[in-house]
């Protein structure tokens, strides 16, 4: 038996998921606001996207090492070609692979609680979550290593690469400040930073679906459909 992955199959299945969690999150919003009583709600925690180790981080941690494994495919052909910045590639396969641990066992939170324990800097303000401050010097660091890569890549391919980047940094880097902000000043059971942090992961999945279809696209188009085979031998 042989399973042919095709790149429009698969991105409408990340999408149908994507839509499914989405109803789930927001339908329970509004009933939590509506009823105002958290006895009520245990499945929260099962479907709220600002929990950790529940049905919405899992799909972000699967679909970000989906794409870390694309990456690795890539690297492979492209270190076979020979071809300019084919190790950029691998790079990228293993920053994806933390990516992906990162979101399914929160480590990020950690590196938050330790700055905050050792008081490295003040954590309040747009700065409550204090694990943006590591993570945006290592993304400035990834910004300066990876920008003569990303200007080598073909046309359509740079633009959406650039595209998913801009969503994915703009939503874990640039409305979590937003919310910080909020929850520092209001707390974290507000509707305005439950409308935040929704925001937040909408745009992280939508730019993680964005690029898994690029890479998708990119492999079928340079190295051709990727087939798993079941075998009985």
């Amino acid at each position: 038996m042989e399973f042919s992955l095709k790149p429009k199959i698969i991105t409408n299945i990340m999408l149908g998921i994507i839509v499914v969690l989405s109803v789930m999150h927001i339908a329970q919003l509004i009933a939590y606001f509506y009823i105002g009583d958290t006895e009520l709600f245990d499945f929260i925690e099962l479907v709220d996207f600002d929990y950790e180790a529940n049905l919405p981080s899992l799909y972000s941690a699967l679909a970000i090492l989906f794409c870390a494994s694309q990456l690795w495919i890539i690297g492979l052909q492209q270190n076979r070609l020979c071809t300019p910045f084919k190790n950029h590639w691998f790079g990228l396969a293993a920053i994806f692979m933390f990516l992906g641990i990162d979101e399914a066992v929160g480590f990020h939170e950690e590196v938050g609680d330790f700055i905050e324990t050792f008081e490295l800097f003040e954590a309040k303000g747009k700065l409550y979550f204090a694990w943006v401050v590591p993570y945006g010097f290592l993304l400035l660091l990834f910004a300066v290593s990876y920008i003569k890569f990303v200007l080598y890549l073909p046309k359509v391919i740079k633009t959406k690469f650039i595209i998913a980047g801009l969503m994915y940094i703009g939503g874990a880097v640039g409305i979590e400040i937003i919310s910080a902000a909020e929850a520092d000043l209001n707390g974290t059971d507000t509707i305005k930073y439950s409308i935040l942090y929704t925001l937040e992961e909408l745009c992280e999945m939508f730019a993680i679906l964005l690029f898994c279809d690029t890479l998708l696209k990119y492999i079928a188009k340079e190295i051709g459909n990727i087939s798993i085979k079941i075998s009985h031998n």
